[in-house]
């Protein structure tokens, strides 16, 4: 293709993907505003804080001796306490006794001699080794200890006054350790996370401004406070003063001074929370798109288009630009959001510029947009993908959590994994930039706070780069994914395939496969195939060579060996029985459907290998999934239009051609999801014929049509196939008889017979048939005597209902007229209200060749008589009641969702995998450092560092000071350190204390620095590291050795934890605790997992009616569905708390396992019961869905931000979000846990009560009990069991009245239609109103108005006034219709005249608007739990459960009736074998055909022998030999009992089964149509003429000389035949190739007509002829009149 068709083609795509967008406006302004709304909540938090201005702050150098005497004096008051108390030394309380070792080197005894007058109070005492120390410390928990290295110290050396003596040869490296417990003495008022943090570089449980804000000089770091600092300083200048030949400097320890900023507390709420509320609000939109792009592919529109020469390729861009420019004008909005000033100066993040926030938003899109592209490609169901990709969006956040928490270097790899997720990279890059909004007056540069030692902050530039990256990579997988799935370019489905040399190669090797029917073939006609001899001057448009299809590789096959040609230019009509594979060959001539093996050819062109030119020639009718629901219908003809190729003003006159000729010009502009099932099959066909396509495939979209839409679908094929090559498949062989110029007929995969149709009917046509209507009285052995007399056993073609036709074989036509004649005379005798005569049809050779072979018993009859023994025996056993009925259907309930929930197995993995990694989030502590840790030694060595900058500055210029900073800057570089060095103009004051732009980012860049004086070094510390003073220090004292001992000198200082030696601290520190990280991830996972899953098993909405129709109660109905969840929840929440028992070991506490668990139960039953609402309220499930998660998304989002280090954190106002309230709830728990735990350590508990005096967290004089107390969980219980119920409630409530209704609800009978019903009570012969109804309707009324409540009970069912409106729309007008028992009724109108809504009304569907309605006595109002179990339903457009067997819908519709096991068996198997659907009882419905489902829906409504049966949609869809069956099963049903309500039924087969036909129009009934009403005296003589006139004219020459003119065309011969033999027939309806006239039954009789038509068929080109007795006449011809004449007003007005 040229680069101009690609862009036309992506242009055309573009424009019907916005186009359809733009036509659902709130979902677009959802796509749009979803970020922007979330974000909202950060602008409330930011109206509400204020930000307060902080003044320049300079810290004055360490007081290390006060801080020393501080020390010492609280530690003497504690030893005080103890002693009172007659306790023994702890180690928060310890002897005053610093310990060191080894203790038999002199060099170590002089320096700690050195140190005692530094170290006053303190207790020095000796130990021969380091281990025998160690122990000493913690056995009788010592103050400290100090390791001295002696592998490079000699035993003696010789000193003199505190120096080394002359000559003394030590070496010049001095490694000490200093030992203290892990456990800090004194610690900020908790307990909990006061250690010495060795295994991290930041702290982690407090950020970058608490760390600033810290008042105290020497900052929030513990080195000073507990004496670590005076013991290193002290020792390695001792050390220094010991070796030097000179006097040292006074070194000092001095804090970075912080600068004066605008302080803005809404950074410490916002940090995790940012970047939630950005990408749950992402997440909306990639929701939204998920589904739309699965749900193209699901319709298969994908795949259609790509056959329409429409890529893959151009798809994914297509959609792309689609998705990112929403979420890209979404960006807009959001950045608007963040930088608008909403209080005063400031916005959510002042300092960022909007262009920075644009790009990270802006190249989030782009990841994100691919990613769900990505997410997309996977799927082929709408509603599992959009779970999934809510799963997975929450999934790649989490990673973050276990960032923030753990930032060391444990957690590089993780890191690196984690830019793989967008979400999470684009969280790291907002806790870059919020910790960069720290630096305030400072021009923004790409980097924040860089002193993390393990890995840099994620920077913008770095982000943006890595979200392309991740674009690409998702992309280039997604596009696989796709053109693998459709097969484009050599997919994975097209390599097996093979394929012939070339385009016209039709050698094909045969082989011995399976996809022949298993078993032996039957013998017969059945076995024989026959096809018409094909002229050889015709052209084949379709070529089809030995075709296989096969679904499964041990199914049967769909299509077996099938060999088949099309001509050009013909109307060719498939048949077949239902399941033989007529629309899966639809399917792979219109490339949707790749067959098994096989060569099809498409107009010359190959379907496997040329299959986008073969497609551009198709046009295709084959359900309304091809038709784009947000489409005007105008829209939908000129895409089809355009992606065939044709200019838009082509496409123009298109539309105005078809919506014309398929009267669909009044709703050109309405859209299609908002047509009729009408409007919509007839759009389908008028979008195959549209675009010029010169192949056309017409599924059977028309079974549910009536005669009027079926006569314009015919008009256009008609008009249409001079120039077209039409195939329909349908099993109307009416409809075939009228527009067939070929006919094929299928069975089992094959092919049995094609040919014309005089071709069909002479090889297998045999005889005539005669139909007889029978009377009330009718006495069918008589006529049996009567037809003996001229026939010798004559043979019953079919006896059902109130119609037996038999055989009439040409040998004896002879005796025929005698017959006609007798049987007029005997017609009264006989109870004959009606016969009819025929030549052999269609339906005869469909039943030879068409029936599903493998029948053994074909015949109707004996399949029902089969079936009556089975209901005989399992009548024995009396049906279940009272308990046991509800214990059988609580059963069958829970065993049907234990079925669906079994079949969701990809949604089950994800969701398995999702609580795996929730579970590795949650406890990604233990992963990394283990369960009971301990802390690590540090050293102090600059090799620890991975990244130092620091910097330097001398305070005069002497030698001494300038080599100083010397060695200060050799040593850094040697480490790979930065170093600045500072220059002052005035030397006599610190850099650091002048104003300067220095100061306004030195705390977020340099760790440690030197201000080198000569007779004083001041160390400058950052308070932000952990480490940093200790470091710092280190490094300037190995300056200090270098300078005045010897230029290679070291000083390695090193702290050694003790192990914890109380119950504190036995798991790692960090930001959020295990209650936080438990809370939040479950809370993402759960919220989406329960609510997915329980709309997932409701989502068989419509099969919900059959529950409720089977006895279900809605009690019972609700609690199965509860419990059935609630089993879930507890199975989830069991294996959750063993996970954390394991975490938790060996500290157990069951009351904690058991308030978690009923936490989790009660906050997972709480979602599944929103969930119900929703998806009640909610007519699309994908809606209440998102809803959900919408919602448990605002409790993750607000628990998230406001979760603290402190219980008094929580707000109990956000508790009316479940989410919010479960995350609460396990904060609390473990929280309570923890303090539970650390007040049964007997030293913390001492501490706490009689040291601190209960001012500790925790305060162990208090009880923290789970329940009640002031931190109990009592209210937030409360508030989980209100968020289970109050939606549980609103759902039974909302299920009462959809389906129990309410009998306030009903209304009276309104003034207008009681007017307009008293206007029409005029009957027809007492005016000439055109809207006068029949006196029978009339007699009707007034019969209903008599009845009494006993009379009412022995009805079926008694409907009074009913009425029905939609928005403010009459549908029914004043409905009075009753039904006896074992009574059959046909209701007839055309579409849209309230046939189903009627059937609703009394299936209890819909709500009537007024009237009445009895069901077997019982008012419908009122007692309509007792209305259901007497009623069965088989609607027109029944979605029964995809997912489930035939069998298991039918065991479970029979146990909701209460029958027993057994009786189960019998019965369903028995239906199953007579409807015709064994062969797929035990197969998925989702793969059964349209008239298998509608042959399992008739089987369900006839279950349990209800009293009213509403049959919708059969026998529309069913083939002839299971049309036959139906009606015979009817027939039988109604010998025991059961009433019947038909709407679908042609005017023959209500002929066969109905006492009364009446007459729908306009919403209101016109006559009841009964027996007597429905014929005329008199003779309906029908023909059919061949399509090609014969050219052998022998008509008798004195016929010809009568007439006296050759005739133009056969309907001009025939009428002016008719006036020469009938004068006084009426011509009553012609057609193209049909006729019909009325001819009075006192000017000839039955014999005479036959005897006419019978010599003259041939000489009149009659193809075939029907004579009727007693003609169908009054209301029923005038309603099609009527029909007719409103469809062609309609237009005009």
């Amino acid at each position: 293709m040229s680069i101009r068709h690609y862009i036309e083609r992506f242009l055309l795509l573009t424009w019907k993907l916005n186009k359809t967008q733009w036509n659902r406006p709130l979902e677009m302004l959802w796509l749009l505003l979803s970020p922007t709304l979330l974000c909202i909540i950060a602008v409330g938090m930011r109206m509400d804080t204020d930000v307060s201005e902080r003044h320049n702050t300079y810290y004055d150098a360490i007081d290390m001796e006060q801080s020393w005497i501080d020390l010492v004096e609280a530690l003497s008051e504690r030893d005080k306490i103890r002693k009172h108390n007659n306790r023994s030394n702890n180690v928060f309380v310890p002897q005053l006794v610093i310990a060191w070792a080894p203790n038999d080197h002199n060099l170590f005894g002089e320096i700690i001699k050195m140190s005692e007058p530094e170290l006053h109070t303190m207790k020095f005492k000796g130990f021969i080794d380091c281990s025998t120390m160690e122990k000493a410390i913690q056995e009788n928990y010592l103050f400290a200890g100090i390791c001295f290295d002696n592998s490079q110290i000699e035993k003696q050396y010789v000193i003199l006054n505190s120096r080394l003596g002359p000559g003394e040869i030590l070496l010049p490296h001095f490694n000490y350790t200093i030992v203290y417990p892990s456990e800090l003495r004194i610690f900020n008022g908790t307990f909990i996370g006061d250690n010495w943090k060795t295994i991290y570089h930041d702290d982690p449980r407090t950020c970058i401004v608490q760390r600033l804000n810290e008042p105290q000089t020497d900052g929030h770091i513990c080195y000073v406070r507990e004496g670590f600092i005076k013991i290193q300083k002290s020792i390695s200048e001792n050390y220094l003063k010991l070796v030097s030949k000179t006097k040292i400097p006074n070194i000092v320890l001095r804090r970075f001074p912080v600068d004066g900023r605008v302080q803005d507390p809404l950074l410490n709420y916002i940090n995790r929370g940012l970047p939630l509320l950005i990408t749950i609000g992402y997440m909306f939109p990639a929701q939204i798109l998920v589904w739309q792009i699965v749900d193209e592919k699901q319709r298969q529109m994908r795949l259609f288009l790509i056959n329409m020469n429409i890529g893959n390729i151009i798809h994914f861009t297509s959609w792309f630009l689609k998705g990112f420019l929403y979420m890209f004008f979404s960006s807009l909005f959001l950045m608007l959001v963040i930088k608008v000033h909403w209080n005063k100066a400031h916005s959510l993040l002042t300092q960022t510029p909007w262009y920075i926030v644009l790009l990270v938003l802006t190249t989030y899109n782009v990841a994100a947009t691919s990613f769900t592209l990505m997410v997309a490609s996977f799927f082929k169901n709408s509603a599992l993908s959009v779970r999934i990709l809510t799963i997975l969006w929450l999934l790649t956040y989490m990673p973050f959590f276990v960032l923030w928490n753990n930032r060391e270097k444990e957690v590089m790899i993780i890191r690196y994994v984690s830019y793989a997720l967008p979400n999470t990279v684009l969280a790291l890059i907002c806790e870059g930039l919020i910790e960069r909004e720290v630096i305030f007056d400072k021009s923004w540069v790409d980097q924040g706070y860089a002193l993390n030692y393990a890995a840099d902050r994620l920077n913008v530039y770095s982000g943006a780069f890595i979200f392309l990256a991740i674009s690409v990579c998702c992309c280039a997988v997604g596009i696989y994914m796709d053109v693998w799935n459709t097969g484009e370019a050599g997919g994975r489905r097209r390599r097996r395939i093979p394929v012939p040399a070339h385009s016209g190669d039709f050698t094909f090797q045969d082989r011995d496969d399976s996809f022949m029917p298993q078993g032996s073939q039957s013998i017969g006609i059945k076995a024989t195939k026959i096809y018409e001899v094909e002229p050889s001057h015709r052209r084949f448009k379709i070529k089809i060579k030995k075709l296989c299809k096969r679904y499964a590789p041990n199914s049967r096959g769909a299509l077996n060996s099938f060999t088949w040609n099309v001509y050009e230019n013909e109307v060719t009509v498939l048949m077949g029985h239902n399941g033989c594979g007529k629309s899966t060959l639809l399917k792979i001539l219109a490339g949707l459907l790749e067959p098994t093996r096989g060569l099809v050819m498409v107009a010359d062109y190959n379907i496997q290998t040329e299959r986008q030119d073969a497609s551009m020639q198709l046009g295709l009718a084959l359900n309304n999934n091809l038709l784009v629901p947000d489409f005007s219908v105008a829209d939908q003809i000129r895409f089809i239009c355009l992606v065939k190729g044709t200019s838009w003003t082509t496409a123009t006159e298109e539309i105005e051609l078809y919506t014309q000729r398929l009267q669909l010009t009044q709703v050109k502009q309405n859209k299609v999801k908002t047509l009729t099932a009408q409007q919509r099959n007839l759009l389908s066909i008028g979008c195959a014929f549209a675009g010029g396509s010169s192949i056309v495939l017409i599924d059977d979209l028309h079974c549910d049509l009536d005669l009027l839409a079926q006569s314009v679908i015919c008009g256009l094929i008609n008009e249409e196939k001079s120039r077209r090559t039409i195939i329909l498949v349908s099993n109307s062989t009416a409809l075939a008889n009228h527009v067939a110029d070929r006919l094929a007929i299928m069975s089992n995969g094959e092919l049995k017979c094609t040919g014309t149709k005089p071709f069909l009917r002479n090889m297998y046509g045999h005889g005539f048939r005669l139909t007889l209507i029978k009377g009330k009285t009718f006495d069918y052995q008589e006529l049996r005597n009567l037809l003996g007399k001229y026939l010798p056993n004559p043979t019953v073609e079919s006896n059902i209902g109130y119609k037996v036709t038999f055989v009439l074989e040409n040998k004896y036509e002879d005796k025929f007229l005698d017959l006609f004649d007798e049987l007029e005379e005997e017609m009264v005798n006989l109870d004959i209200v009606s016969f009819r005569l025929r030549d052999t049809s269609l339906d005869e050779i469909f039943l030879r060749f068409g029936s599903e072979e493998g029948d053994l018993t074909p015949e109707p009859a004996l399949l029902i008589e089969d079936f009556k023994l089975i209901l005989e025996e399992t009548d024995s056993y009396s049906k279940a009641t009272g308990h046991k009925l509800t214990g059988l259907q609580f059963k069958a309930l829970l065993y049907m969702r234990w079925v669906f929930n079994k079949r969701q197995l990809p949604i089950k993995i994800i969701c398995v995998a999702a609580l795996m990694i929730a579970t590795a989030c949650t406890f990604s502590a233990v992963h990394l450092y283990g369960k009971n840790y301990q802390l690590k030694s540090l050293s102090f060595n600059l090799t620890q560092l991975h990244y130092i900058d620091a910097f330097v500055e001398i305070l005069n210029d002497n030698l001494e000071v300038l080599e100083m900073q010397e060695f200060f800057t050799e040593l850094l570089f040697w480490y790979d350190g930065h170093v600045k060095v500072l220059e002052t103009e005035e030397t006599s004051d610190f850099y650091l204390l002048q104003q300067n732009d220095f100061n306004k980012v030195v705390n977020y860049r340099y760790m440690f620095g030197a201000s080198f004086g000569s007779e004083t070094v001041t160390v400058w510390f950052n308070n932000i590291p952990l480490h940093a003073a200790p470091f710092g220090l280190n490094l300037v004292h190995n300056v200090v050795a270098r300078r005045f001992f010897n230029e290679e000198a070291s000083i390695d200082v090193a702290l050694q934890p003790l192990p914890f030696q109380a119950q504190v601290n036995t798991l790692p520190q960090a930001p959020l605790t295990v209650g936080s990280q438990m809370a939040i991830n479950y809370s993402f996972i759960f919220g989406t997992m329960w609510g997915g899953l329980a709309i997932s098993s409701l989502l068989e909405r419509t099969f919900k009616k059959q529950q409720y129709l089977a006895g279900v109660r809605l009690a019972t109905y609700c609690a199965a569905i509860i419990v059935f969840d609630l089993i879930r929840v507890v199975f989830i929440s069991l294996w959750l708390i063993l996970m954390t028992a394991i975490y938790l070991s060996p500290r157990h506490d069951f009351a904690l396992y058991g308030w978690i668990f009923i936490v989790f139960v009660l906050s997972g039953t709480s979602v599944v019961t929103l969930s119900y609402l929703l998806y009640a309220i909610f007519k699309e499930p994908n809606y209440g869905f998102i809803i959900i998660s919408l919602l448990n998304a605002l409790g993750i989002i607000i628990f998230t931000i406001t979760v603290g280090d402190e219980l008094v954190n929580m707000k109990d106002s956000y508790q009316v979000l479940t989410q919010y309230t479960f995350g609460e709830v396990i904060f609390k728990l473990f929280y309570l846990y923890d303090y539970n735990w650390l007040c049964k350590d007997p030293e913390i508990h001492f501490v706490s009560k009689n040291i601190l005096k209960c001012d500790s967290t925790p305060n162990c004089c208090k009880e923290y009990d789970y329940f009640p107390g002031t931190y109990g969980v009592i209210f937030d219980m409360t508030m989980l069991l209100l968020a289970l119920w109050i939606p549980l409630i609103l759902f039974i409530l909302e299920e009462h009245y959809t389906l129990m209704t309410c009998a306030c609800l009903q209304r009276a009978i309104p003034i207008k239609s009681l007017w307009r019903s008293k206007r029409n009570r005029r009957s027809r012969h007492q005016g000439s109103d055109k809207n006068a109804i029949d006196e029978t309707v009339i007699s009707e009324r007034r019969r209903i108005e008599n009845l009494t409540d006993k009379d009412r009970s022995e009805m079926a069912v008694v409907c009074q006034g009913i009425g029905k409106s939609y928005r403010r729309k009459p549908v029914l007008i004043r409905i009075d219709l009753c039904i006896d028992r074992s009574e059959c009724i046909g209701i007839m109108g055309g579409n849209n005249t309230g046939k189903t809504t009627l059937v609703n009304l009394l299936v209890g569907e819909t709500i009537a608007s007024y009237g009445k309605l009895w069901i077997g006595g019982y008012n419908m109002d009122t007692e309509r739990a007792k209305c259901y179990p007497l009623l069965g339903c088989c609607a027109q457009h029944q979605n029964l459960p995809a997912n489930f067997t035939p069998r298991e819908l039918m065991h479970v519709h029979a146990q909701l009736h209460g029958l027993s096991l057994k009786s189960t068996t019998q019965i369903c198997e028995g239906l199953a074998h007579i409807l015709g659907f064994f062969h797929c009882y035990r197969q998925l419905m989702r793969l059964c055909t349209t008239g298998q489902h509608r042959r399992v829906g008739f089987a369900l409504a006839i279950l349990g022998d209800p009293l009213l049966i509403c049959i919708d949609g059969p026998p529309g869809g069913i083939d002839p030999n299971g049309k036959r069956t139906l009606y015979s099963l009817t027939a039988y049903m109604q010998m025991r009992g059961c009433s019947f309500l038909f709407t679908n039924l042609g005017a023959l087969d209500c002929e066969r089964l109905c006492d009364r036909t009446p007459i729908l129009f306009d919403g209101q009934l016109w006559t009841m149509g009964t027996q007597e009403q429905r014929y005329q005296p008199g003779y309906l003589l029908e023909v059919r003429f061949k399509r090609k006139i014969n050219a052998d004219i022998t008509t008798a020459r004195n016929t010809w000389d009568r007439i006296n003119q050759f005739p133009v065309s056969p309907h001009n011969k025939f009428i002016l035949f008719m006036q020469v033999k009938f004068p006084d027939a009426t011509l009553k309806h012609r057609e193209d190739e049909s006729m019909s006239f009325y001819i009075p039954g006192t000017t000839t009789n039955f014999s005479e007509v036959f005897l006419t038509i019978r010599k003259d068929a041939f000489e009149l080109n009659i193809e075939d002829f029907y004579i009727t007795r007693n003609v169908v006449t009054g209301m029923h011809l005038d309603l099609f009149d009527r029909l007719a004449l409103k469809s062609v007003k309609a237009p005009t007005n």
